[in-house]
């Protein structure tokens, strides 16, 4: 079978002869997402199987076998959501009850619209690639994980800055030093990365961006790398990991973090009239005209 390449658009297909397996899962601390998730399950009645509604910030993971999964809640509880649907392919349809929402770009008025189209088998679909990263320590390596966003190093807690070595397929590229590095798929690159002046990377592309964070040169820049191959970080100081924005632990000189591309991709559910332009648009504010005054 051929697989679309991260960021294509495809039509979301349902199991045939029975009623598809929708989960809900979202944040109890939006106010919205109690509201929203009672109109998913009404709206289901009699047309798909209701396997629950679960409202709870929890990284646990989900051992049901949704064929749908709509999450209630902003781009983190998308994010929580991805890690704990691990292997499931299930596609995710994220409804935005956050503050910017680029990739839960759902809007709660087009809410049952969408989902309509998800149910009739017309559901736009955004395969997004996915990176794995492992941490090493003394030629022992840790246990792989996989992340939608980016992985960062960042200065350990009370340490000035930190220096980290990138190597790319066995070669020494350059050594950052400053409060770290992130290493952001292209879906990830409108996060943290963008944060840290990073580029935009349109989600179609199969590549990564490396962005120093507040480095101590000058020169040290963004580096747009192809996302079919790994690169390695190697620690000179002491550092703490995360992972699409959770803590993920500390990190010792002589460390090294190796970061690839993963097996897993996210089927992610897109509103058909809000395409990536226009998010960036109305999201991000990207390429309006300046104001008055």
């Amino acid at each position: 079978m051929t697989r679309n390449a991260p960021g294509d658009e495809d039509r979301l297909v349902l199991p045939a002869g029975r009623k598809p397996r929708v989960l809900v899962v979202g944040d109890p601390l939006k106010p919205a997402a109690k509201e929203l998730a009672e109109r998913v399950r009404k709206h289901l009645e009699g047309r798909a199987e209701l396997l629950g509604v679960m409202l709870e910030r929890t990284l646990e993971p989900i051992r049901l076998e949704p064929d749908l999964l709509v999450v209630v809640g902003g781009d983190g509880a998308l994010l929580a959501a991805t890690r704990r649907l691990g292997e499931c392919p299930a596609p995710v349809m994220g409804v935005n009850v956050g503050t910017v929402g680029f990739l839960a770009g759902v809007a709660p008025p087009r809410l049952l619209a969408v989902l309509d189209l998800a149910l009739a088998g017309q559901g736009v679909v955004e395969e997004r690639g996915m990176l794995a990263y492992r941490a090493t320590r003394g030629g022992a390596a840790g246990e792989e994980a996989h992340v939608l966003n980016d992985v960062v190093v960042g200065r350990a807690p009370e340490r000035g800055m930190c220096e980290v070595g990138l190597v790319d397929v066995g070669r020494s590229v350059c050594t950052y030093r400053g409060d770290g590095v992130i290493v952001s798929t292209a879906t990830g690159s409108t996060a943290y990365n963008l944060a840290a002046g990073g580029p935009v990377l349109s989600p179609r592309l199969d590549a990564l961006v490396v962005t120093p964070i507040a480095p101590h040169m000058l020169g040290m820049r963004p580096l747009v790398l192809p996302g079919a191959r790994g690169i390695t970080l190697r620690l000179g100081d002491e550092a703490a990991l995360s992972a699409d924005g959770r803590a993920e632990g500390l990190l010792a000189a002589g460390d090294e973090v190796q970061v690839m591309p993963s097996e897993r991709r996210l089927r992610l559910i897109v509103d058909p009239e809000q395409g990536f332009y226009a998010r960036l648009r109305s999201k991000l504010r990207w390429g309006e005209a300046p104001g008055p005054g």
